[in-house]
């Protein structure tokens, strides 16, 4: 186990220095673009992961959640003049507390609750924003100000990055604290992790919430880079193909559910002139995944490279 552990560590590590050389090296402007993007979605598949991964609870509200943090830093920046900072922190705060209260509500209970209430609850957004015109500029889009003025697409790259790096390391530090151990037991075993003391119904609310926090994080991220926010950030599409970034990367781990964001994103792009049936062929791959290699295309070639190294 220590071993595997120590090699994921050493692959995140070779991987995120690879990416840092792709500007220097000349790497094209539009792909950075492309790459950039993909860190915000890197992110976010990490933290649907942090929940269904570790302890074992089916959300689809992580979109809506990014919509919310996205949202709420950009309006605060517009219409109360806050700092980009604080205006990140209220996005973060906000997508965590209702993440907090849509937990209260739902992770008591058993079976199909939990995703059935994110899956109206990001509807209800939706449509709340779509519908408010005046405040959110609705289905036209809100202007939101930039992260870094004058900032280049190379420069929003390298903030991009080290704000994935920053998420991923605090999610692992997260997982293996005794936290994270209370996650992976309610995971397993629900009744048992309960009758060795262990509160199940906070550490889960707790896990629904980072998980949400994460989420707005990354939005507000994406607002200020884009510069304009829509209500179709927080559709079902979008939760579908966050669903399958993480799948196809490995679920079962952040640091590969935060690769398959950034493998699909490319393939977005390469796929571009698909429209539509892109999520079609995500979601196909999705279940192609699931079926042959159910730790995902990052986790299963780190078993076979873990069990060559064995051999050897």
């Amino acid at each position: 186990m220590k071993s595997a552990r120590k090699g994921s560590v050493l692959f995140g590590i070779a991987v995120f220095g690879g990416l840092a050389l792709l500007p220097v090296a000349g790497l094209q402007e539009y792909w950075i673009y492309t790459l950039t993007i993909g860190f915000y979605y890197a992110i976010l598949a990490a933290s649907w992961s942090l929940l269904v991964g570790y302890v074992g609870r089916i959300s689809f509200a992580q979109a809506a959640m990014s919509g919310l943090g996205a949202y709420a830093s950009a309006l605060t920046v517009l219409h109360l003049g806050w700092p980009l900072l604080l205006s990140l922190t209220a996005g973060i705060l906000l997508a965590g507390v209702v993440g907090l209260f849509i937990g209260w509500l739902t992770l008591r209970l058993h079976g199909a609750y939990l995703g059935l209430t994110t899956i109206a609850f990001s509807e209800i957004l939706r449509i709340a924003v779509t519908a408010e015109h005046e405040v959110t500029a609705g289905s036209l889009g809100l202007r939101a100000s930039p992260l870094i003025p004058g900032g280049s697409v190379t420069t929003y790259y390298y903030v991009f990055l080290a704000a994935t790096v920053f998420c991923l390391l605090l999610m692992l530090l997260l997982l293996r604290s005794r936290i994270g151990l209370f996650f992976q037991a309610i995971r397993e075993d629900e009744d048992g992790a309960a009758s060795l003391g262990v509160e199940v119904t906070t550490w889960k609310i707790a896990a629904f919430a980072a998980s949400s926090a994460f989420a707005g994080f990354a939005g507000g991220l994406y607002a200020h880079f884009v510069q304009l926010i829509t209500p179709s950030m927080m559709s079902l599409q979008e939760m579908g193909y966050v669903i399958s970034m993480a799948v196809i990367g490995g679920f079962h781990n952040v640091l590969y559910a935060a690769l398959g964001g950034l493998m699909l994103q490319l393939a977005l792009e390469a796929l571009r002139s698909a429209g539509e049936w892109r999520l079609v062929v995500f979601g196909l791959a999705a279940i192609l995944v699931l079926r042959f290699a159910p730790n995902g295309v990052f986790g299963t070639l780190a078993a076979l490279v873990t069990q060559r190294g064995r051999r050897r």
